[in-house]
């Protein structure tokens, strides 16, 4: 059973601009056969739930539905705005210098909201804008453009200046970005919103963003086992991590859920981490993971699952020279 140690982890991560991101938050993302309505529901439970913390982007295109979640739990008095950690994130088709303010008022103006919390570059490679469309293709190749995402965290650092967004970092960015960046810009990411999971362990990146005072946010701490087959990496995705084998002894052995687990290996690191479910009592459950400690030797065992497995990233770009992933 649990042993008498300290089971303290902080609830929030002081970033390093001196404000503070709730630990546990609610992804949002849904695969395309979902409908992105249901995700209003989903918002309304876990602010009920204790959850402070919400994670969307322009591309998941739900952010209307969590405006309005928002707005409900606002009038009904549970919320004040303040009390809340709103992210969205800036969309590959929106890096030209013109477009960053245009895409951040969209998402604005869907959540119904006068400012972000925090507000990341979803990814450093930039693609053309063609109408609505989230991924241009021509002739089987998607349409990518040679913006420099040092430009565009110079478009960042004006929203921010401008006071809409508090905070800005970045997402799915490599260690040798985040060096650029650091090298060549004013205000340093407060975030970097990685894939993280014992699939996946990345002790280098934790260990660089940590002695950058760099927070990380760990997404699809599961494995994003709700992606529909044709979404799936063949044998090596980590579709299937809950159901690994270790991951269930451990839960065995302190009485808890799988996912339980792997959450606690995140926020007992300092990562925050962001869950995503639409079923109530996954929503609870996910919130129970401050009560218990994983040994040391249950955090071996989990890293000791690395296999360098994520899932399926934009590897349509792979070539273009800002892809970030091996």
């Amino acid at each position: 059973m649990d042993s008498e140690e300290n089971t303290q982890v902080a609830k929030v991560i002081e970033l390093n601009d001196g404000r503070r991101m709730p630990v546990l938050g609610l992804g949002t993302w849904k695969p395309p056969h979902l409908p992105p309505s249901s995700v209003q529901g989903a918002v309304e439970t876990a602010i009920a739930a204790g959850y402070r913390h919400i994670d969307t982007a322009y591309k998941y295109k739900n952010e209307t539905y969590i405006g309005r979640a928002l707005r409900s739990k606002i009038q009904q008095g549970i919320i004040r705005r303040e009390d809340m950690f709103i992210v969205s994130k800036l969309w590959c088709t929106h890096h030209a210098p013109e477009d960053i303010p245009l895409c951040l008022q969209k998402s604005l103006s869907d959540l119904q909201l006068d400012y972000l919390d925090l507000y990341l570059v979803h990814f450093p490679v930039g693609l053309k804008k063609l109408g609505d469309e989230l991924f241009p293709m021509q002739d089987g190749k998607m349409l990518t453009t040679d913006v420099d995402y040092v430009d565009v965290w110079r478009g960042m650092e004006a929203l921010q200046a401008s006071g809409k967004v508090r905070s800005i970092g970045v997402s799915n960015f490599s260690i040798l970005q985040l060096q650029r960046l650091l090298a060549l810009c004013r205000v340093p990411p407060a975030v970097n919103q990685v894939e993280l999971h014992p699939y996946l362990v990345q002790t280098d990146m934790i260990e660089f963003c940590k002695s950058k005072n760099i927070a990380l946010t760990a997404y699809s701490p599961f494995g994003s086992p709700a992606r529909p087959p044709e979404m799936v990496n063949g044998e090596t995705d980590p579709h299937k991590l809950l159901e690994d084998p270790v991951v269930g002894e451990i839960a065995r052995k302190h009485r808890r859920s799988p996912a339980q687990v792997l959450l606690r290996y995140h926020v007992q690191q300092g990562i925050s981490v962001i869950p995503k479910s639409d079923k109530p009592h996954h929503i609870l459950d996910n919130t129970k993971i401050f009560d218990f400690n994983l040994t040391e030797e249950d955090m071996r065992a989990l890293k000791g699952l690395d296999r360098g497995w994520r899932i399926r990233g934009l590897d349509k770009v792979k070539s273009h020279p800002y892809y970030p992933f091996e």
